[in-house]
């Protein structure tokens, strides 16, 4: 009897584990099964007939995900601003971001189009007025993007490997966040980032890039500003004396360089500047929403907190 009890557990437990193991699987064979309907970062209900075969990026951070999710032979267009990684520059070219030429892309006739909001919504509305499949993605914060990398993962068929980055991303992230987030304010560096000179422009509330300084456990001087992206003179930015400068390299009409921004008049009487804190970050990295923002905010951290990240 007591055989016969113990077989019956073994079997019953078998049983759980095998339907729990079904269920996780069946998550993922789900994702599979077209056609399939989500719902985008514009709340637009989305149905992706088939698996996609042929798509077309019309922003970076779009290019980067479907490179990530190891669907760069999949990707037959990118817009003109798509440069990474290398591959994405052979691809074939639809315009600029906010210049798509909507006639080419449709004489592609791709499975599926990978859009953004803004500027680019009634670009969204005018594809899908002329029956194109069309997810347009537009992530505000690094959880976010996590979010987009696996809707991309969902309506292309490659959720488990969308989750799979998505986990590796959230942990990086966390190991950031861990040691900034209990920093009294005693030890937050005030940081200034730049992006552009002339003139003189930073990023304000609402921005990737205010939000990584938080994260990466400094205070963003430009965080109370009216706008996203103010500008400021001199005597501004010499009254709030950022502990920190970071300037981007590359998001501006004209690259800057650290040394240029050391030899600046009036500049040496920042706290910054006298400490030879000044830094420069591929703007790529923190404004695009993509899976090298993370990237990004551990680039961050090194700068603002060199004692606690080190390389």
């Amino acid at each position: 009897m007591k055989n016969k009890r113990s077989r019956l557990s073994s079997l019953i437990l078998m049983g759980i584990l095998m339907l729990s193991g079904l269920g996780g699987l069946s998550e993922i064979s789900l994702a599979r099964e077209f056609p399939l309907a989500v719902t985008d970062d514009l709340g637009r209900n989305v149905t992706v007939s088939s698996e996609p075969q042929s798509i077309i990026s019309l922003a970076p951070s779009n290019t980067e995900i479907l490179f990530a999710l190891r669907l760069g032979d999949r990707l037959m267009a990118v817009s003109g601003y798509c440069n990474y990684p290398l591959e994405a520059q052979n691809k074939i070219k639809i315009g600029g971001f906010s210049t798509v030429n909507i006639e080419k892309v449709v004489s592609l006739k791709p499975d599926l189009v990978l859009a953004t909001g803004g500027v680019q919504e009634a670009v969204v509305e005018e594809l899908e007025r002329l029956g194109l499949t069309v997810i347009a993605l537009n992530a505000k914060s690094i959880e976010e993007v996590f979010e987009n990398i696996r809707l991309v993962g969902k309506a292309t068929a490659q959720l488990e490997t969308a989750r799979e980055l998505t986990t590796k991303l959230e942990q990086r992230t966390k190991a950031v966040t861990d040691k900034a987030k209990d920093l009294p304010d005693s030890q937050r560096p005030r940081v200034f980032y730049e992006i552009q000179y002339e003139p003189l422009m930073t990023a304000g509330p609402g921005t990737f890039i205010d939000n990584l300084i938080h994260l990466a456990g400094g205070v963003n001087i430009a965080s109370d500003a009216a706008a996203k992206y103010p500008v400021y003179n001199l005597e501004m930015l010499i009254e709030r004396n950022p502990e920190v400068i970071i300037i981007s390299f590359w998001h501006g009409s004209i690259a800057a360089s650290v040394e240029a921004v050391k030899s600046r008049k009036r500049w040496q009487i920042i706290d910054a500047v006298k400490n030879n804190r000044v830094y420069g970050i591929n703007a790529d990295l923190v404004s695009r929403p993509g899976p090298r923002i993370v990237d990004g905010i551990e680039e961050m951290a090194r700068f603002i907190h060199p004692d606690l990240f080190k390389e």
